[in-house]
């Protein structure tokens, strides 16, 4: 059997970085544009810049004292819990077994138990945890290696164990020297006083681990090209370089070195921007949204903040769009349009999404965010959020959003032409998505021409979503897991095959058409099958009639030969009455029925509950809150070459 690694190094395009458009969509250059001469003639020179208060008399001023009072009451839990080491047999377990879970653990925690430190010491400023801060710094500085074992196949050595002399950055990687340089930065004087050695010791790292190996050998890294086919670009490009230009602005000494590789970073940020289409949207789904385009604005604010203003690129049309896509995904409440490996239900961060739309002006955004912060009930640990950036930018905007009221934005319709999605809701609350593109999206289901049902902001018809990451979910296996094979969303499976992966896998004819009453997506799904389905033709048309408050989903289609065997799914996590022939009845949490009306004398009809209980299932049934998921399929009785099926969905 070959080694893992072999199998990850294969599979990488139907994990993470495939795109869903061919190729890139044009070369705006928006940051490269700037160079490396104005650069340097605009950036504050490190000691000058202060991005964050740095005294507790001027976090005084800023935040509530509960909020203050929540950062030192978590950090006395972790005062005399010791930062535990990781050993080499954990670094092999992913190897050995393929659960990267243990290892991310441990590794995540450790991480959140320093910034939760930092944040009370910030504050505070009494001293009391410094000594457990110097044992994070020194423990993250004797890790063999900042990533995670996953992504050790970045080194010329495989998975397995990390080469040290062969230094790699990936995503943690970034987080981690970032991390280390907000310490440096907060605490540089306090640190001092205790060792000069201490800070030394950070830079040492951060330039070994990060700015060494980006300066001298960029062009190692798939995520750091230019997109093409071969090698799209996704979330890891900002991800990487955001934390790349944070630890240059923050640690790095020498003003010639620090103008010269954020130039470079910039050159190599373009090549995400120049990917996205016009519209702003990104294949990953909203899920990712945070960790791409909240970790593109992570790298602007930084460029702003550190030229005081002089290097900003807000006013873009690609800028203002790449921020509304989050909202333009909202279905309501916490639900969002899922795809690929997107989660069906997010808690926004909205101090951050306020924060966007008010630095790109739009007011949505800015109400959106207000109204997430608002009306997320859960406390969120401010010590683990996705980014520290962010995090500490929040806080200085906390008091101003938390005196907006805010608003979902509820938008009657929405269509991105460069992912293929469209959505729309009635004014009696039944909404609806639909997407073409093809099977090769980044962290790609293959669901081409699938499409969404919710009621009154509850899901009725749903795309399932992802599972619980393991090395099956990146590797050839990959569509062996129910969850992203097409027989398991809500799409036909035909002659006994099922959609294959790829981007020759596609919808094709795709057009979006609105008026004052419908909205209406049609595409030809053939080419998204094998040749050997002897599909001809099999058109789908979405359509959603706002004044009868219905959805209708109409399939046309044309088979070399006679059908020998159809079905056609739908999943849900209602409770679903199939008694009575023609209708399927989904009982809806706090609102009425859904009815979706079928073709009795075409079809049976039958349901099943889905599994719930294997280590890769836990974040699909966490998703869902536990409740059942549910197939229910459709099983044609005729055997025709060519036909039409429709499907009403009402309240």
């Amino acid at each position: 059997m070959k080694p893992l690694h072999r199998y990850l190094l294969f599979f990488l395009g139907l994990w993470m970085m495939f795109p869903l458009r061919l190729p890139a969509q044009q070369a705006r250059n928006l940051l490269s544009r700037f160079s490396t001469d104005e650069i340097a003639r605009s950036l504050l020179p490190r000691a000058d810049w202060k991005p964050f208060p740095k005294t507790a008399a001027e976090w005084q001023a800023i935040l509530p004292d509960s909020v203050r009072k929540s950062f030192v009451q978590q950090a006395e839990n972790y005062r005399q819990t010791p930062f535990e080491a990781i050993p080499a047999s954990l670094m092999l377990e992913y190897q050995r077994t393929g659960l990267r879970i243990n290892y991310e653990n441990v590794s995540l925690k450790k991480r959140a138990q320093l910034f939760t430190l930092l944040l009370a010491e910030m504050v505070e400023q009494k001293g009391r945890f410094l000594d457990a801060i110097v044992d994070g710094i020194w423990s993250h500085c004797e890790e063999s290696m900042w990533g995670i074992p996953a992504h050790l196949y970045q080194q010329k050595a495989g998975l397995g164990l990390v080469d040290v002399e062969d230094q790699s950055v990936d995503i943690f990687a970034g987080d981690t020297g970032t991390l280390l340089a907000l310490t440096d930065y907060l605490l540089g004087p306090q640190l001092d006083s205790l060792s000069p050695l201490l800070r030394k010791r950070i830079y040492y790292e951060v330039n070994t681990r990060i700015f060494s190996p980006l300066e001298k050998d960029s062009g190692r890294y798939w995520y750091l090209k230019p997109g093409t086919k071969q090698n799209p670009v996704n979330n890891w490009n900002p991800w990487v370089i955001s934390n790349w230009m944070a630890t240059l602005l923050l640690l790095e000494r020498d003003e010639t070195r620090r103008a010269k590789e954020l130039r470079h970073a910039l050159t190599l940020l373009d090549h995400y921007l120049n990917w996205l289409g016009d519209d702003g949207a990104i294949d990953e789904g909203p899920s990712y949204w945070n960790g791409a385009i909240g970790r593109l604005f992570d790298a602007l604010v930084l460029l702003e903040s550190a030229s005081a203003g002089k290097l900003t690129i807000y006013q873009e049309p690609l800028v203002q769009n790449v921020g509304a896509y989050l909202y333009k995904m909202h279905i309501a409440g916490q639900y969002f349009i899922n795809v690929a490996d997107a989660s069906p239900v997010l808690n926004v961060d909205g101090l951050q999404v306020y924060r966007i739309g008010k630095t790109v002006r739009d007011t949505t955004m800015q109400r959106f965010g207000a109204w997430a912060f608002r009306s997320n009930k859960e406390r969120r640990d401010l010590s683990n959020g996705s980014t520290r950036l962010s995090t500490l930018w929040n806080l200085l905007a906390l008091r101003e959003c938390a005196n907006q009221p805010g608003r979902p934005p509820m938008l009657p319709d929405v269509w991105l032409k460069s992912i293929q999605l469209m959505a729309g809701r009635t004014p009696g609350g039944l909404f609806v998505a639909s997407h073409g593109g093809h099977n090769a999206e980044s962290h790609n289901h293959n669901d081409v021409g699938d499409f969404i049902v919710y009621a009154n902001g509850q899901p009725v018809i749903i795309d399932v979503g992802f599972g619980t990451y393991t090395a099956k979910t990146f590797s050839k296996e990959r569509y062996t897991l129910w969850y992203n094979n097409s027989a398991y969303h809500n799409l036909p499976t035909i002659n006994g095959f099922t959609q294959q992966a790829g981007t020759q896998f596609e919808a094709r004819n795709v057009q979006y058409n609105k008026t004052t009453g419908n909205a209406t997506l049609q595409m030809d799904l053939a080419a998204a099958y094998p040749a050997e389905a002897g599909i001809q033709q099999w058109n789908r048309t979405v359509n959603l009639e706002k004044n009868r408050n219905t959805v209708s989903v109409t399939d046309h289609y044309k088979l070399q030969q006679p059908v020998r065997e159809l079905t056609q799914t739908f999943m849900t996590v209602c409770p679903v009455d199939l008694s009575q022939p023609g209708k399927i009845s989904f009982t809806v949490s706090g609102t009425k029925p859904v009815i979706l009306e079928y073709d009795a004398s075409a079809w049976t009809v039958k349901k099943e509950q889905m599994p719930g209980d294997a280590p890769d299932e836990k974040r699909i049934v966490d998703n869902w809150s536990r409740r059942p998921i549910w197939r229910v399929l459709l099983v044609n009785k005729s055997h025709k070459k060519t036909g039409t099926f429709k499907y009403i969905i009402r309240q």
